[in-house]
């Protein structure tokens, strides 16, 4: 992997490969920052394995610096991302991805509320993501316990319903940006698909792991194979 740093050294992130088909992120919330290192981890041992990729460790910086939901600008990263954004980190991360086409976009967040795991699977195939729903039967047989229910009563912009820890949404493609990064890089086409695993914020930095490795081997490795 390479790393790549700009504007005046406030942001990085890197590169492996030419002609990236995968896009990672991390660090979108800076409350949510333990997946990151897992994230590396699993990078590193699997890069030879992996398609050519891109990976933002840190999408709001100074939000993981502060470890903050919401940035030095007191934005939330993933409800104002919007092209005319004058929050640099928002242009930071549009500068890296707006002439890229990548088949898959993965984004990690941790849900600092819950002990339970729960993946979000965004995008244009109807169809539900059948290695998707098998790592979350691989994990809730070691033990993970998966969402079953409402993720967030109190956001407005939440209040989707899962099932062992699944949610499907097919994207409509009507071009309006609501200020999440998923339907700014759907609505492009820079990626017709979107998973969000979102790892129990509660749990023990082993049972973090365990997910995201899986979620590599068992999801990401096997999508590309």
């Amino acid at each position: 992997m390479k790393k790549i740093v700009i504007d005046g050294g406030k942001f990085a992130y890197f590169v492996s490969g030419e002609n990236p088909k995968l896009l990672i992120h991390s660090g979108t919330h800076g409350d949510e920052f333990e997946v990151t290192d897992f994230v590396m981890e699993c990078l590193y041992k699997y890069e030879a394995e992996l398609p050519s990729f891109i990976f933002v460790p840190e999408v709001s910086p100074t939000a993981v610096d502060q470890k903050t939901r919401i940035n030095n600008m007191g934005h939330d990263m993933n409800r104002m991302f919007f092209s005319d954004s004058k929050d640099p980190e928002v242009q930071a991360n549009i500068e890296v991805i707006k002439d890229q086409k990548f088949d898959l976009f993965v984004s990690f967040h941790e849900d600092p509320e819950l002990n339970d795991y729960y993946i979000y699977d965004v995008g244009y195939r109807k169809d539900r993501h059948e290695l998707a729903l098998a790592h979350n039967e691989i994990l809730k047989k070691n033990g993970v316990t998966l969402l079953t229910g409402i993720d967030d009563i109190e956001d407005t912009s939440l209040g989707f319903e899962f099932v062992d820890g699944y949610n499907k949404m097919i994207f409509p493609g009507n071009e309006k940006d609501d200020g999440t990064i998923s339907a700014w890089v759907l609505n492009r086409r820079i990626s017709p698909e979107y998973l969000l695993p979102e790892i129990p914020g509660r749990a023990d930095k082993k049972t973090k792991s365990l997910i995201v490795h899986s979620f590599f081997n068992d999801v990401i490795l096997k999508i590309f194979s």
